[in-house]
């Protein structure tokens, strides 16, 4: 997935903060903790990248991640917890019904169920920094581009994406 940017700052000897647009497959997740705030600058993000190329600060640049890092990342946001939360539905009500709980079965499987997938949100959460550490999730710089190569909707160059 092609993303572009301005490279802000050097942090090292190949990494670079960029600053970027967030996605339109991204809009509106919250996830990033970019919910509240001025609505022109919401949704500009500076993300430290590699950058095996060199680019200097103040560049416009293209950055790629995998689209099966994306789709895994999707899984794993998504898929995993929803899943959890369906498996915590069936086996309350099965426990409730099988073991005489008091109480609704339905109103049981709903509880485990929202304390599964809550347990799931929670695991992926202390393993963030894994993930970010390791190099599956690496975003990196892959080309330095003109202005006019970038779609405007994906322009940090400006916050209104001109």
């Amino acid at each position: 997935m092609e993303h572009y940017g301005q490279v802000m700052k050097l942090t090292g000897k190949d990494t670079a903060l960029v600053k970027v647009r967030q996605h339109h497959a991204c809009a509106g997740c919250g996830a990033c903790g970019r919910v509240f705030g001025d609505p022109e600058q919401r949704d500009i993000l500076t993300v430290e990248v590699d950058n095996p190329i060199g680019a200097k600060e103040g560049q416009l640049v293209c950055l790629e991640i995998g689209e099966s890092e994306m789709l895994f990342a999707a899984v794993l946001l998504y898929l995993v917890p929803l899943l959890g939360l369906l498996a915590g539905l069936f086996a309350g009500r099965s426990l409730a019904l099988n073991h005489g709980l008091n109480g609704n079965p339905e109103l049981w499987g709903l509880g485990l169920g929202l304390l599964l997938m809550a347990l799931i949100f929670f695991v992926l959460r202390t393993q963030d920094k894994k993930f970010a550490k390791g190099d599956r999730f690496k975003v990196m710089i892959t080309s330095v581009v003109n202005a006019d190569e970038i779609p405007p909707e994906l322009s940090a160059a400006s916050p209104a994406g001109k």
